[in-house]
């Protein structure tokens, strides 16, 4: 596993810039970590994340 590819740290990534109000980009790291994922149960939940902010942006 490399971590620089890994879905979580795009998570932790997208979560953080949430936080600080960029939404778009948080967005982007949200969709970019729901690709990468293999679980069906955490894809749904960073996509729908996603989606959420894309309102917002």
């Amino acid at each position: 596993m490399t971590m620089p590819r890994h879905h979580r740290l795009l998570a932790t990534r997208a979560h953080l810039l949430e936080l600080l109000g960029e939404h778009r980009a948080a967005a982007a790291s949200y969709r970019e970590a729901a690709r990468r994922t293999t679980s069906t149960p955490e894809r749904r939940h960073l996509s729908a994340r996603a989606h959420r902010l894309k309102s917002r942006a």
